[in-house]
């Protein structure tokens, strides 16, 4: 109950394809030497998040047209693929800049976007601000650069500080790469890209960016959503919210908002899967430029991993077409139901224990509460951070499971932090049919 994972599902139909090796190798648009792939059915699967995200359709072709893959791996590998493709941007495209762009993130964003930043050779503004600029980060009293831009109490990025933080650098040419969180992990917080967009729609322009004072995007900017699991659960909770089923409605995020330039999701989250797997969706105008035209698989290898995963593909293409949009609607509603319940379920064990927390932000999945003894802990599979645990209530996730959890927690031991792992062993071994 502790990790963003859906388990209710059921792939079994498409076992007979695991006798076949499927290749997607190169790009999913262009033609192939290798012929045992599923790049038609990875064009119906961008084709489909393409509309869920607004994005402009590729059937009149324009450099503001859709462009993605079915990644290899799961989000993290769209945020390499974001963060290099912002690196080119600035290097050699329409951003092209002299100084060395700097990335911001929040200090509720996933641990592989600084991983990410080392691999791509990307100065967060931590370490631009230390080894340039240090004691005078503008955000702090007394000047040091904190490791991620501060947050809200839900999670959730302020954008006056990020705002402040991309006009100090700015004002000294840095364009900014800024990776915005939609589903932190572990509070489950939305930042807001329509809030932080109006925010630094007030910072003053560098000298290598479009001045048009009517000008939707900005030149010397990126912004990459890495939206795990918030890309594929928000539209359809805004879906659920359109037909009455729900008044949560998370911020607007897609490819409605111009100033986006990428955005990725994890299959194995909402929508579930045996193994990561994930979508990177930009734009045909930011395509990545391979150095060569590999002749051994007659394709332009624009993707990371060039050599690709077709179950991937595959599995995504089902899950898509055998759960209708109207219904994975009607799934994120009793979701978000569900996650209401648990909180007010967990607040009956104030009763027998007064200085128990609990906490869940807005249209998030996830509950946060005071961390149990390890012997809970482990038998719910929760996820912990210092003090706190939480659950995070996907897909497969009962009533009956969230009762046998408080019940759990009623127990006057259920916080004696001094269980033995002796104990825990036992009661793995004691629940293991549950």
């Amino acid at each position: 109950m502790g990790y963003p994972l859906n388990q209710k599902f059921d792939y079994s139909v498409l076992t007979p394809f695991l006798n076949l090796h499927l290749n997607n190798v190169g790009d999913p648009y262009t033609a192939r030497s290798m012929l045992l792939h599923t790049h038609d059915l990875e064009q119906e699967v961008l084709g489909y998040f393409a509309r869920l995200w607004h994005a402009r359709p590729r059937t009149s072709l324009t450099p503001d047209s859709f462009w993605g893959y079915v990644l290899g791996m799961g989000a993290t590998e769209g945020n390499m693929y974001a963060l290099w493709s912002a690196r080119e941007y600035f290097r050699t495209g329409p951003g092209k800049s002299v100084e060395q762009p700097v990335l911001y993130f929040s200090q509720e964003a996933h641990y592989s976007i600084e991983k990410c930043a080392k691999i791509t050779g990307l100065a967060t503004f931590q370490e631009m601000g230390n080894e340039y600029y240090p004691g005078q980060c503008p955000i702090t009293s007394d000047g040091h650069w904190p490791q991620g831009v501060p947050v809200d109490k839900h999670g959730a990025v302020n954008p006056e500080m990020l705002s402040a933080l991309v006009g100090f650098f700015t004002a000294k040419g840095h364009p900014s790469v800024i990776v915005l969180n939609l589903g932190s992990t572990f509070q489950g917080a939305f930042d807001d890209p329509q809030a932080v967009w109006q925010s630094l729609s007030r910072v003053p322009r560098g000298d290598n960016c479009c001045q048009q004072a009517n000008e939707l995007s900005r030149q010397d900017c990126w912004i990459h959503i890495d939206g795990a699991l918030g890309a594929a659960y928000l539209p359809y909770l805004e879906m659920a919210c359109e037909k009455g089923l729900t008044r949560e409605k998370g911020p607007c995020f897609d490819f409605r908002l111009p100033w986006v330039n990428s955005v990725v999701m994890s299959t194995h989250k909402w929508f579930g899967a045996p193994f990561a797997s994930g979508i990177y969706m930009s734009k045909e105008k930011y395509r990545m430029k391979p150095a060569t035209l590999p002749e051994y698989i007659d394709s332009p290898d624009t993707t990371l991993g060039g050599s690709r995963n077709g179950i991937s593909a595959l599995l995504l293409w089902y899950a898509i077409t055998a759960i209708t949009p109207a219904k994975q609607a009607q799934t994120a509603a009793e979701c978000m139901k569900l996650a209401v319940y648990a909180c007010e379920q967990l607040a009956t064990v104030r009763a027998i224990h007064p200085e128990f927390h609990i906490a869940k932000g807005p249209q998030s999945l996830m509950v946060l509460f005071s961390r149990p003894n390890n012997r809970i802990f482990n038998r719910f599979q929760l996820s912990g951070r210092g003090e706190l645990a939480h659950i995070v209530v996907m897909p497969h996730v009962t009533r009956s499971a969230i009762d046998h959890l408080v019940h759990s927690l009623h127990e006057l031991d259920a916080f004696d932090i001094t269980k033995s792992k002796g104990d825990v062993q036992a009661d793995r071994i004691s629940h293991s049919d549950e």
